[in-house]
């Protein structure tokens, strides 16, 4: 029986979640990859009178694990237009993207070692998706 991937979405923007959705672009599947929203602004940020409440900065995070996983070596990504297939969010915010992809045939979600690190995140995301859920962890 064969089955096609046409979207994931990986909850865990660490080095190993982040290659997740790099090698899942250059096999041309979209993904989200989302990470924990932060709890605190830079000092970056508060100097741009940025507030949590920000999209950029609830997505912190996870556009970090982008930005290393574009620049690593070996590299994640064969061209940076596979780069465009990646959405990035935050579990508190776009976890119900993932609920919804569910509803409409995907069957799994995955949990990088980030969110492992996180139980708080793996047990509301098991809650919110009521499905089966992957969870790896390379420790």
């Amino acid at each position: 029986m064969s089955r096609t991937i046409s979207h994931a979405t990986v909850i865990g923007a660490g080095t190993m979640g982040a290659a997740i959705a790099g090698h899942l672009a250059n096999a041309g599947v979209s993904s989200h990859l989302l990470d924990v929203a932060p709890t605190e602004l830079t000092p970056e940020e508060q100097a741009k009178g940025l507030s949590l409440d920000d999209r950029a900065v609830r997505n912190r995070i996870a556009e970090a694990g982008f930005e290393r996983m574009k620049q690593a070596r070996p590299a994640s990504l064969f061209s940076s237009e596979q780069a465009e297939l990646i959405t990035l969010g935050n579990v508190e915010d776009d976890l119900d993207t993932a609920a919804a992809w569910l509803e409409r045939g995907v069957r799994r979600v995955i949990f990088g070692t980030a969110a492992v690190t996180a139980p708080d995140v793996v047990r509301e995301a098991c809650r919110i998706l009521e499905r089966e859920a992957s969870v790896t962890d390379a420790m």
